[in-house]
């Protein structure tokens, strides 16, 4: 007679050594990924900036081109919300389109993302020789989303908000403070301007300081 045989039946699983493993290893890979993903987005919002504001710039010279070297006169955050005066950005899409749309800017402070139901786009600060605008600066807050750049109200005139006048740089690090911005026009209007600790007369800093 043949001994009774008992079968084990083979247990299949993970231990818990080898789950506690597992977590590890997804942990170190998610803490890999994510500040990647996010420096992404984030070096996609500066890209696009950049490029933004060199099409605004392009669109400012044509419209001058039409208007005797003026330019329109500055331009709010919010120029939906403003009369002609303050959204001269809108000069360069009515009544002539200079540019397709005015691109929004996607550097929101987070005090001011339930404030408004419209759209926030580059601001821009002029410079005025007699009746006419004559040079221009536009600019974005920049990824730090604080005010500590470029002074609207007098951008080609001595210091600038309140003697910081930063200019972003990615070199400082992608969260950096200062402005992302562009000069253009008759810099000979420039007086005493001072941004990063540097005085221009009759000149403007390099735009885009990277």
């Amino acid at each position: 007679m043949r001994p009774f045989l008992i079968r084990r039946r083979k247990t299949i699983g993970f231990t818990l050594i080898e789950l506690l493993i597992v977590v590890a290893i997804i942990g170190i890979l998610a803490a890999i990924a994510v500040p990647n993903f996010l420096n992404a987005q984030l070096r996609a919002k500066i890209a696009k900036a950049y490029a933004d504001i060199k099409a605004l710039a392009t669109a400012q010279e044509m419209y001058a081109l039409d208007n005797n070297g003026g330019y329109p006169p500055e331009s709010e955050d919010y120029p939906y919300e403003r009369g002609r005066m303050e959204a001269g950005l809108l000069w360069l899409v009515s009544p002539v389109a200079y540019i397709s749309a005015l691109p929004t800017d996607g550097f929101v402070p987070l005090n001011e993302k339930m404030e408004h139901s419209t759209p926030r786009v580059y601001e821009t600060g002029v410079a005025q020789r007699g009746r006419k605008f004559v040079a221009y600066c536009i600019f974005t807050i920049g990824p730090d989303g604080s005010e500590n750049g470029i002074e609207s109200a007098q951008p080609f005139y001595g210091p600038q908000r309140g003697g910081y006048g930063n200019t972003f740089s990615v070199s400082n690090g992608l969260r950096s403070k200062g402005d992302i911005y562009w000069y253009g026009g008759d810099f000979s209007i420039t007086k005493n301007l001072i941004i990063d600790g540097i005085i221009h007369n009759g000149g403007c800093p390099s735009n885009f300081g990277n």
